[in-house]
């Protein structure tokens, strides 16, 4: 079992959300636009990723191991470009956050699987 709609629909509010500030703060609509599109991809991923059977049986895509392996690190890539594209954050910095960030949400969804308890 996958995230429900309800909280997917809360995670693209979110994007919108962190997108709006980003225009507000920033006064830069280019920066918003990536933000947004940056956070709804990862979004999109989380949720492809929580209903990795039916997302890997349409898209015909065997589940062992290394996709999901690769999903972890564009995940980590992504939101590290985004800090270091919209926000300015020191490279290195943005990777170390990216990882812990991306990383706990990671774990965490290993260990609430069935198969792992």
């Amino acid at each position: 079992m996958g995230l429900s709609f309800v909280t997917v629909q809360r995670m693209f509010l979110g994007s919108f959300l962190a997108a709006f500030l980003t225009w507000v703060i920033r006064n830069n609509l280019m920066d918003a636009t990536l933000t947004f599109i940056g956070l709804s991809a990862l979004t999109g991923i989380a949720w492809g990723l929580s209903e990795k059977d039916i997302t890997f049986e349409a898209l015909g895509l065997n589940a062992a191991g290394i996709l999901v392996i690769f999903s972890f690190f564009a995940s980590i890539a992504i939101f590290a470009q985004i800090c270091i594209g919209v926000f300015d954050f020191p490279t290195l910095g943005s990777y170390g956050l990216s990882l812990c960030f991306i990383g706990s949400f990671w774990w965490t969804g290993a260990l609430i699987q069935p198969k792992t308890n």
